[in-house]
């Protein structure tokens, strides 16, 4: 379902490896695929809290959880991230 690296911005597609590369961490499994659920295979909001600061670090700017609970895909949630860390400059907020 997900297009190839070669339609994806750059930028786009290194959002995404972390953010898979976070779920994975905290599912401790890697056998998800991009427009999966994060809820429905096993991931709970304890976990949430984890992932976005982890990712957060990686953009050098504090996410909301509310982000993730609102784009529960790898998908979603990395345009998300995407389209927040371009309105924001990349800067911390």
């Amino acid at each position: 379902m997900s297009s190839g690296p070669s339609t994806q911005p750059a930028r786009i597609t290194d959002i995404t490896e972390q953010v898979r590369a976070a779920w994975a961490a905290a599912l401790e499994y890697d056998t998800f695929a991009d427009d999966d659920d994060f809820f429905d295979i096993g991931g709970h909001s304890l976990f949430v809290a984890r992932i976005m600061a982890r990712l957060g670090k990686a953009q050098g700017q504090r996410l909301s959880l509310r982000l993730f609970f609102e784009n529960p895909t790898v998908e979603s949630l990395s345009r998300a991230i995407e389209a927040n860390v371009g309105q924001n400059g990349g800067e911390p907020r």
